[in-house]
């Protein structure tokens, strides 16, 4: 669990530091004492809401859906870096989003998942 915990945390870090797209490596030391070198694309997202108020997520780029956990109700997404991505609200809005771009969400409401495949 320590290093399921320090993983998160690197790959967190380093998400957080490196501008879009990003290639994350990670190695995990696993039960059996067997490292696991894990690669990912990730693209950073841009979700805006009222009065600007923004944040900002990085997905993977290999189609995963990915949990969003902030509740902003979002009115725009902006996608920085050679992805399409599909985020889903929590009032059944479906907003597709080219790389470079920025998109209207209608309306707006908080999105719960999203998914993102690179170009």
């Amino acid at each position: 669990m320590k290093t399921f915990a320090l993983a998160t945390a690197l790959l967190a870090a380093v998400a957080y530091a490196a501008p879009a797209p990003v290639e994350v490596l990670i190695t995990v030391i696993g039960a059996a004492q067997t490292p696991v070198e894990i690669r990912r694309q990730e693209v950073l997202v841009t979700f805006i809401g009222a009065a600007d108020a923004s944040f900002t997520q990085y997905f993977s780029t290999d189609g995963s859906i990915e949990h969003i956990q902030n509740h902003l109700s979002v009115s725009k997404i902006s996608v920085a870096g050679p992805a399409t991505c599909t985020f889903y609200g929590i009032d059944g809005s479906v907003t597709k989003v080219e790389g470079g771009t920025t998109s209207d969400v209608g309306p707006p409401q908080t999105q719960v998942n999203g998914n993102c495949h690179a170009l």
